[in-house]
């Protein structure tokens, strides 16, 4: 089996550190903490809950997962919690049919992953809504500790009720014996939803970011897991690798997958060459279309982000003479909205940088 993982948890001796953050979210779960996890795509958030949940004492604690991704409304966030608490028989099966029938709902379930799915008959919302505290209710009756995670949290800021927000504030202040985690990957949503005064979860929750892997401990980590797999490997070869992708996990992961993969004997620099040429190869169109999706000075300045590789001053004079861009409250303007389509992400210290890495190594090459 391939030990890098790029789907889904499956075991402790395949996560890579997260030592610290680890210990940060068992002890608030400990402590009736809730908690608001976020960090930018791909950096590492669902599989550090899985793997936080999978350490928890299962006689003792109840955790649930429910992914908010693609949800648009209340009625949305209820289908997905109802099925997942289905699904992980968190109720008893005859207070579960209770709820259900009173809401003219139905379980069923899908032909091919034998997931369940339910079903709202009725049209009528608020009558949805009185399931939501009931659900709850009757889950802080468990004798487990109950603790569940909202992963894509982001996702409710752009719900159809204006009263999405204070909803689920209020069910988080109704049953304080349940924990909450809110998981999100849009970093300055979340940062809206958590740290402004004139919204419903204002400062009501441990506030926790997720960032990259330090480079030295994730490469020792990687050198123990081949070395475990009695997989040959240069040294170099993975500090490249760490290096080109800035431990950005879900691409590093990606590429010390298809090494692992695609060398016989030895990761060296020849299976690296080959590997890295591949999947530069399968982003080229990708980076391509984004000049027909986007307007011309976006384009422009993604192409100047990406050959800058960070930026830290997008609107100075040097920057703006240096790729022939516009004025500095035009580009201001293409930046946000880059940012705002996660084109382009704030990596704080080093500045602004292209998200996809494999996007960002093309883009250098294209004229401007």
């Amino acid at each position: 089996m391939n030990p890098f993982l790029t789907k889904s948890y499956i075991g402790p001796e395949y996560f890579i550190d997260r030592i610290k953050e680890t210990d940060i979210l068992t002890e608030a779960i400990e402590n009736d903490r809730n908690l608001t996890l976020f960090s930018h795509r791909r950096l590492g958030k669902t599989m550090l809950l899985s793997h936080v949940f999978a350490k928890l004492d299962k006689k003792r604690y109840q955790p649930l997962f429910i992914d908010l991704f693609a949800t648009r409304n209340i009625t949305h966030l209820i289908r997905k919690t109802t099925e997942v608490f289905y699904d992980r028989k968190a109720l008893h099966q005859g207070v579960f049919n209770k709820i259900l029938g009173g809401l003219g709902a139905s379980i069923s379930f899908d032909p091919i992953t034998g997931s369940p799915q339910v079903n709202f008959s009725m049209t009528d919302r608020n009558m949805v809504l009185k399931s939501l505290p009931e659900l709850f209710k009757q889950l802080e009756k468990s004798k487990k500790k109950v603790v569940i995670a909202f992963d894509e949290f982001q996702e409710v800021a752009g719900y159809e009720e204006e009263i999405a927000e204070a909803t689920i504030r209020t069910i988080m202040q109704e049953f304080p014996a349940i924990t909450f985690i809110f998981s999100g990957s849009k970093k300055s949503l979340m940062n809206e939803i958590f740290t402004d005064a004139n919204r419903p979860f204002f400062q009501s929750t441990q506030m926790m970011e997720l960032h990259e892997i330090d480079q030295d401990l994730y490469a020792n980590e990687v050198h123990s897991i081949l070395e475990r797999h009695h997989k040959n490997f240069d040294p170099e070869v993975i500090r490249k690798i760490l290096e080109e992708t800035y431990c950005h996990t879900g691409f590093t992961q990606m590429v010390l997958s298809r090494v692992y993969s695609e060398s016989v004997n030895t990761i060296d620099f020849e299976v690296y060459r080959q590997v890295w040429s591949g999947i530069l190869e399968d982003h080229k169109s990708m980076a391509r279309e984004q000049e027909f999706l986007l307007p011309r000075l976006q384009w422009q300045t993604l192409v100047a982000v990406a050959k800058e590789e960070f930026v830290s001053a997008p609107q100075s004079k040097e920057f703006i003479h240096k790729y022939h861009l516009s004025t500095p409250s035009s580009v201001a303007r293409a930046i946000k909205a880059l940012l705002d389509k996660g084109i382009i992400i704030d990596c704080v210290n080093r500045g602004l940088r292209v998200y996809n890495v494999f996007i960002q190594k093309n883009l250098q090459s294209f004229p401007l």
